[in-house]
């Protein structure tokens, strides 16, 4: 069955031989360059891990920044409003209060004008009624002169 002799043992060494030559020549070789290959692709793998969580990073700072920036400017657009409605407000008061000053001065104005027309329109129809009135009953034309207005305010009033 199994013959153990020379030709067996030069069969091994031979085959040692030649698994030490492919170990030199080829394993070697191609074991050291599928390291380096491993070392490059878990690096480059680290590097984009790395470079995702800074990205992820620098997103969240981002929108934390956009968010903040515009938490700001709402609140001086709502300042801007306020001011403006503030100022809007006090030109209307303003206003007011010199239309009602003006209302006022136009009334007085307009009081004293109608009571220098009635003293003007009593003195004139007094006199011109009394004047009618004597020369109808005396049949001449009189001009009267002193005139007791009292009674005529009591009436007018």
């Amino acid at each position: 069955m199994f013959e153990f002799n020379a030709t067996f043992i030069v069969a091994i060494l031979s085959f040692t031989v030649f698994i030490m030559i492919m170990n030199t020549i080829f394993y070697r070789p191609i074991l050291n360059i599928i390291r380096k290959r491993e070392n490059y692709i878990s690096s480059n793998y680290e590097d984009s891990k790395r470079f995702e969580a800074d990205a992820n990073e620098y997103k969240t700072t981002h929108a934390a920044k956009i968010e903040q920036t515009q938490e700001k400017c709402r609140h001086e657009f709502k300042k801007a409003v306020e001011k403006a409605q503030n100022k809007a407000t006090d030109k209307v008061k303003m206003a007011k209060e010199n239309s009602k000053f003006e209302i006022l001065q136009k009334k007085e104005k307009i009081l004293q004008e109608e009571s220098k027309l009635k003293q003007e329109v009593k003195h004139t129809v007094v006199k011109d009624l009394a004047s009618s009135i004597a020369s109808k009953v005396l049949g001449i034309d009189t001009k009267i002169e002193n005139t007791d207005y009292e009674p005529v305010n009591r009436v007018m009033d």
